[in-house]
């Protein structure tokens, strides 16, 4: 069976139905009607192949445009190959029905006929049905010639006792070359109509196979959304082997073989028809959604009424739906004639709707969409429209289109403010989304900006985005030279306030790496006694590196953040300075204010300008929400910051910042093994530069080597870090609690001499800082390296410490410690309470690494968990649980994924341990689940 006869038995049984009607004598009509690519030529076929084994006389005849010109010429097609069985005198009527029989009347289509000449081919066909049933089959009767048309109406309405079928084809939608003699035709007798449907996916799914083999379901159904089901389209693409190529036609990929084989098909389709149609049709796929009745008429170059008629008859033919706006109903189709347009000029089409635009008042997105497709329209007002699409892309975090929209607003020729203004808005953009090609673009034009102001502005961005690419030195080096520029000009107050903004500049690259941070006193002090003195940054930098290097307590430093916050910090544009203020009140266990504060700046409209600081925003609220046990929000956020960041393919500072909560995140949720592929991905599982904050990134991978079982490796990574702070004069364990989370290392590796040092170096630092956390953390590791009775006593007190905190996390973990050496102690009974508050906790705040070695160290102390603790919607995590629920809606795992910003992975790892859990086989019993 052919394949364009997939899906069609039941127009197969009335063709046999009417074979078997003419073996009885019984003539009849069959008109066969459908769109192009449906396949009614095949079922014309169909019907000469069934016909043929019954041993009938089928003529068969094809109609052209070409030569629909031509008198008679289907009719000669249908009864010239009978010739040899004719007799003499009918010969004759067929050589009558040459040209000149209409000699000088070759135009008018609607010619009337002699009755002798109807009357010959009338007794013609009978003949031949005297022999054997007879089909005159006519493809495409919308081209047939006037003349065929009206022998075919006169036989037709004689058919009464002929064992003769007349079976046509016929183009729906499309108009015919003589209607007045189509329609006598179709009123010349009782017609059996087949209609021809586009395929179902389960006839493309056995479509696909029998051209393939077995093909995955998920792939057939996007190619049958794809095509709309139509036959020929689909054997295009199956027998073509175009699968990738189809996969790509509704994005913005080059021109390929699939759109080359399709626009043939449907150009040719349409080449019979006025030139309007097929620029009408492009025109429409060049719009996509984004048109109306009158931008199409507008762009195409066609009157209103003119297009009117045109769409009625794309719509008729089956290529665009019917209603406003129009699409193609076959998406393969849209995007040939969108990609490979043959008779407009997309970039013309463009500027002619994005002007109309414009004029309508329109939405910036909506201009700014054509102006991107269209040359420069060198008018005022379009890069104003940019930049505000640009603003609103920022807006909505697609800074790929923004950074689009800025780049073609400066290819407008303009003057003056407006440019520079352009070019800072790119610049902001490009810091976050491509620091290296903005340094390599910068760079060299550092003396070539028109005024001072932008040469410091450009500098100033420049050595940030060298910092970002770990190119600290050479970002003090623009600076330092930015500044030997301006102490050219003669002394004024607008030059010193410049220099000053440099120095600043310099303060907080110098915060960064060990070769710099010698001079970071120097400089801060410079900038203190500056004629305009930053107090933002100098409170900032200076609480922050007095917090560092141990030189205040956490009470002190926390008072100067406040005031400093209270007095508008929200806006600051130094990311680097407010991140140093952020990131000084997370040491001091202020996560509720930092979670506040982050939370107010993240709901604030965003701007070009303070994407940095909305980055930072989302990193501090991160590690605030980690440390207060909010697992699962934690995630979102740092993962919410490394979608705006991207993934540049080296490593990078700010990144290595975002990945810290985030690993950090992933191993207490039990996924190291995620974790590690993320570090090894982003290139984070070798080396890392000696620049801040990689130490603290450095760290988490020593907890990721730790929870997979490597303590050799996690206690090196681990004491590589803390030196490396210890060069740059950090010693307050809040930064980074190394000595704490080594001593653990050691201590499970059996040198409990280095533990114990360890431990106790920790616990006086920590103590000179006072932060209730950090004290706990020294605490902890001192009471599981010492055991027995002065470990506990260490352990209680540092559960008092924690109590009153919001520390949850780590409560949950001194717990832990507790109930384990309380265990060890042989105080079995208070190990078990100890131990049941521990996993009560853990498991309230998802922390499912510790929950499981919680019930692994109950059992160890005689307990039997209770089956809520292990089963049920009270053992749930809260990510497992939020999981839960929005799959519980319906929602699929790609969609949960984009809605929590974690990765599909994540989505079904929590799924199957919440299907554990409730003791469930799948989502349809969540629902019910979760309410019981």
């Amino acid at each position: 069976m052919n394949h364009i006869l997939t899906e069609r038995w039941s127009q197969t049984l009335t063709l046999n139905r009417l074979i078997d009607g003419l073996c009885r004598g019984v003539g009849g009509l069959l008109l066969i009607e459908g769109q192009c690519g449906t396949g009614r030529t095949e079922l014309l076929f169909e019907l000469a192949r069934l016909a043929c084994g019954r041993q009938l006389t089928v003529c068969t005849a094809r109609s052209s445009v070409l030569e629909s010109e031509f008198p008679y010429g289907v009719l000669r097609q249908l009864l010239e190959p009978e010739l040899p069985a004719l007799e003499p005198g009918d010969a004759s009527v067929l050589r009558a029905l040459g040209p000149a029989a209409v000699a000088g009347d070759r135009g008018n289509r609607e010619l009337p006929v002699g009755l002798h000449l109807l009357d010959g081919v009338l007794r013609l066909i009978r003949r031949l049905a005297r022999r054997a049933p007879v089909i005159l089959a006519v493809d495409d009767l919308n081209f047939c010639d006037a003349a065929s048309l009206q022998a075919l109406a006169y036989v037709a309405r004689r058919l009464q006792g002929l064992p003769v079928l007349i079976a046509v084809t016929r183009r729906a939608g499309e108009p015919d070359t003589a209607p007045l003699v189509t329609a006598g035709l179709r009123g010349a007798g009782v017609w059996t109509v087949l209609r021809c449907a586009a395929l179902s996916v389960a006839g493309t799914q056995e479509l696909a196979d029998r051209t393939l083999g077995p093909t995955p379901a998920s792939l057939v159904l996007g190619i049958h959304e794809l095509t709309g089901g139509n036959p020929l389209l689909l054997a295009t693409l199956l027998e073509g082997r175009l699968l990738t190529a189809a996969t790509d036609v509704a994005g913005q990929q080059p021109p390929g073989e699939l759109d080359q084989v399709v626009g043939r098909a449907v150009r040719a389709r349409l080449a019979h028809l006025p030139a309007c149609v097929l620029r009408v049709a492009e025109t429409v796929a060049l719009l996509g959604g984004r048109q109306d009745r009158a931008l199409v008429a507008q762009a195409a170059e066609v009157s209103e009424s003119e297009l009117a008629t045109v769409l009625d008859m794309l719509c008729g033919m089956g290529l665009l739906t019917a209603s406003e706006p129009w699409t193609f109903v076959h998406p393969v189709v849209g995007g040939a004639l969108h990609r490979m347009p043959a008779s407009i000029d997309p970039q013309e089409v463009h500027g002619r709707i994005s002007r109309t635009l414009h004029e309508r008042n329109a939405p910036p997105d909506d201009i700014a969409h054509h102006l991107l497709r269209s040359q420069p329209a060198d008018t005022e007002w379009a890069p104003q429209v940019l930049r505000a699409a640009a603003a609103g892309a920022v807006r909505a975090r697609r800074l790929d289109e923004a950074r689009e929209l800025l780049l073609r607003a400066l290819g407008e020729p303009m003057e003056g403010p407006l440019r520079e203004e352009l070019q800072t808005d790119l610049d902001h953009i490009e810091l976050i989304t491509d620091p290296l090609r903005l340094a390599q673009r910068l760079r060299p034009g550092l003396s070539a900006a028109r005024s001072p102001e932008r040469q410091v502005a450009v500098a100033l961005t420049c050595a940030q985005a060298l910092v970002r690419v770990n190119r600290a030195e050479e970002a003090g080096e623009v600076i330092a030279q930015g500044r030997a520029r301006l102490l050219a000009h003669p002394p004024s107050q607008s030059r010193d306030g410049l220099v000053h903004r440099l120095d600043a500049g310099a303060v907080l690259v110098a915060r960064l790496g060990r070769a710099t941070s010698t001079l970071e006193p120097e400089l801060l002090e410079g900038v203190a006694a500056g004629p305009a003195g930053d107090g933002f940054l100098v409170t900032a930098v200076h609480t922050a590196r007095a917090a560092a290097r141990g030189e205040t307590t956490a009470k002190n430093a926390v008072s100067r953040i406040r005031r400093l916050l209270t007095d508008g910090a929200r806006g600051c544009q130094d990311w680097t300075a407010l991140l140093l203020a952020l990131l000084t009140l997370l040491w001091a266990d202020e996560l509720g204010l930092v979670d506040r504060w982050c939370s107010t700046v993240l709901a604030a409209p965003l701007e070009a300008g303070g994407l940095l600081t909305a980055v930072v925003a989302l990193v501090a609220r991160a590690g605030a929400r980690f440390e207060a046990g909010r697992l699962c929000d934690a995630e979102q956020d740092a993962r919410h910051a490394l979608e705006f960041l991207g993934d540049p393919g080296y490593s990078d500072p700010l990144q290595a910042l975002v990945l810290v909560p985030l690993v950090a995140t992933l191993v207490e949720t039990g996924r190291a093994e995620e974790a590690s592929v993320l570090l090894e991905s982003r290139g984070y599982s070798g080396t890392l530069p000696e620049l801040w904050p990689y130490p603290l990134l450095a760290a988490m991978r020593a907890r990721v080597r730790a929870a997979q079982g490597d303590f050799h490796g996690a206690a090196e990574d681990l004491t590589r870090s803390g030196r490396q702070l210890e060069e740059w004069g950090v010693s307050n364990p809040a930064v980074l609690r190394w000595r704490s989370e080594a001593a653990l290392m050691w201590n499970k590796l059996g040198d409990t001499e280095e533990a114990g040092r360890l431990a106790e170096e920790e616990l006086r630092a920590a103590y000179l800082w006072g932060s209730p956390r950090t004290v706990a953390v020294a605490l902890r590791a001192q009471g599981l390296v010492l055991q027995g009775p002065e470990g506990e006593s260490a352990l209680k007190r540092a559960v008092e410490i924690l109590e009153p905190s919001d520390t949850q996390l780590e409560l949950a973990y001194t717990l832990t410690a507790l109930g384990v050496v309380q265990c060890r102690g042989n105080a079995k009974r208070e190990a078990r309470e100890t131990l049941k508050r521990a996993l009560r906790l853990a498991q309230r705040i998802g922390a499912a690494t510790l929950s499981e070695r919680v019930l692994s160290e109950l059992l160890t102390a005689g307990a039997l968990p209770r089956r809520s603790d292990q089963f049920g919607t009270g053992a749930l995590t809260g990510s497992e649980r939020r999981v839960a629920a929005l799959a519980a809606t319906g929602c699929t795992n790609g969609s949960i994924a984009r809605e929590l910003f974690v990765t599909r992975r994540t989505v079904e790892t929590h799924l199957t341990r919440a299907y554990r859990k409730l003791g469930i086989r799948g989502r349809a019993e969540l629902g019910r689940a979760l309410q019981a």
